[in-house]
């Protein structure tokens, strides 16, 4: 059976919705259409056409076996996605780790006291140098705010 959507043209119907059609095959459809057998279900009319519409197809074995090939084709991709992924995040753990080494070869280690002495070497209280140290999230937004040029740097733990 094929259903097909049907439109009214008559002038009564004209702005309508579509209604549906079943029908054994095209050659029905066509025999039925010439002999005036197909109505509008809302003014009787026989001035109804055919709409195009999109064919119901049925998978066969063989649609089966392109569906898994495209399926795997698919997984393929996923996979050379997460390498590159995991590359990439290889990539950027390297820099953060040499990052890491950089400051501390190039800046002393305050701890907890980092926003303390960050804040007294912004006014004056201490002498300027490089320092990194711990703060929250909040207090290092404070010292932004205040006007302290401060960077949050993920701490990534040594490759041993």
């Amino acid at each position: 059976m094929i259903k097909y959507k049907l439109k009214c043209k008559s002038s009564y119907c004209f702005e309508q919705n579509d209604f549906d059609g079943w029908f054994q095959n095209i050659e029905a459809f066509e025999k039925q259409k010439s002999l005036s057998l197909i109505n509008c279900p809302i003014c009787g009319s026989d001035n109804v056409v055919k709409s195009l519409t999109t064919p119901s197809l049925k998978i066969t074995k063989s649609d089966n076996s392109i569906q898994k090939k495209e399926t795997k084709d698919l997984e393929q991709e996923n996979l050379n996605q997460n390498i590159l992924r995991n590359e990439n995040l290889n990539n950027i753990t390297t820099l953060l780790r040499t990052l890491k080494k950089e400051i501390q070869k190039n800046s002393t280690f305050v701890g907890k006291d980092f926003v303390n002495q960050a804040r007294s070497m912004k006014q004056g209280k201490i002498k300027e140098k490089p320092i990194h140290g711990h703060g929250t999230n909040k207090e290092i937004e404070e010292l932004k705010d205040e006007g302290i040029n401060v960077i949050n740097v993920p701490w990534i733990p040594d490759d041993h």
